[in-house]
């Protein structure tokens, strides 16, 4: 009877611990390491964006992307990577259009409330949260992630433009899990996230295994009252030297200041073309190289995580 106790106990202790492992530890990392995923978002978007994107990547330090199937430069993605079958690509899932003079529409045909007057998706994520259905969100990401597998894409991971998903109607969040967990994927996703919509939702995600999901600790991205008070370099360095320990994801966005790119952005005081090759000049920079190994940050990739849940 005694060694039975002790085998419970044992198999008990054994259980909680593994239930309790960080991500930074699932990863075969310490708690205490510092891990960083560099997310350059909005890969598709244009071709200044997809060509630096892939030099930040191959050149620099950027180590991840996602990618806007609903754009006209999508499909060129397709073609920069076919000789680079390792890169970290995910689906951007894009339900908002905020350029003034470029626009797309979405992917699937039978999402009407997922387009406003003018014929084109919104320009912002309270639009879409009010005329936009849950089962039509649903379909039109789903139908954003076949896009990308047709054009060889296998993504690596689900986000989030705009952050939509996140704070537009609970529905959306939950089949954005959903359908993560349907192609066998991560989704990008934090804790602050998870409390602050699931939890407070809690009959809307029944069912779904939220406690289980590979959440990050943190997500950082360079927003633009710190873009106008300290510069991009300025934000940058500051948050690489106080990186805490855990699994981080850095948002970035990259492009050239061509005249495509401002084009594109005309009229955008911010993530505007300028903004976009800050981006790219700091990333591919000695700069951001030294401050990752003078802070002993460790990259780390979706396709990573995804690994711990095939």
């Amino acid at each position: 009877m005694k060694n039975i106790s002790t085998f419970l106990f044992v198999f008990i202790s054994l259980t909680t611990n593994a239930q309790e492992k960080s991500l930074a530890e699932k990863l075969g990392y310490s708690i205490t390491d510092k891990l960083l995923i560099i997310h350059a978002d909005d890969i598709g978007a244009a071709h200044s964006e997809n060509v630096a994107t892939i030099a930040s990547m191959t050149k620099g330090v950027v180590n991840s992307t996602s990618i806007m199937m609903p754009c006209a430069w999508s499909t060129e993605v397709g073609e920069l990577i076919q000789d680079l079958p390792d890169l970290d690509i995910g689906v951007h899932i894009t339900l908002t259009n905020e350029w003034e003079n470029y626009k797309w529409r979405t992917i699937s045909s039978e999402v009407p409330g997922l387009l406003g007057p003018d014929g084109y998706m919104y320009p912002d994520c309270a639009s879409v949260a009010i005329n936009g259905s849950p089962e039509e969100v649903e379909k039109e990401m789903r139908a954003q992630i076949e896009a990308a597998l047709r054009i060889g894409i296998k993504p690596t991971h689900l986000d989030s433009h705009m952050g939509c998903v996140y704070f537009g109607r609970p529905e959306y969040l939950a089949s954005f899990i959903n359908l993560a967990k349907e192609y066998g994927i991560p989704p990008m996703l934090n804790k602050e996230i998870i409390d602050g919509v699931v939890r407070t939702n809690p009959t809307l995600f029944e069912g779904i295994d939220v406690d289980n999901l590979p959440l990050v600790d943190q997500v950082g991205m360079l927003y633009p009252n710190d873009y106008d008070q300290i510069g991009s370099d300025g934000f940058y360095t500051n948050w690489l030297n106080n990186l805490s320990a855990g699994v981080n994801v850095l948002l970035i966005h990259v492009a050239y200041d061509d005249a495509e790119m401002q084009a594109v952005t005309i009229r955008h005081p911010h993530f505007n073309a300028l903004w976009r090759q800050a981006d790219f000049d700091f990333f591919t920079s000695e700069k951001a190289r030294k401050l990752i190994n003078d802070n002993d940050i460790k990259l780390v990739t979706w396709k990573q995580i995804g690994s711990l849940i095939h």
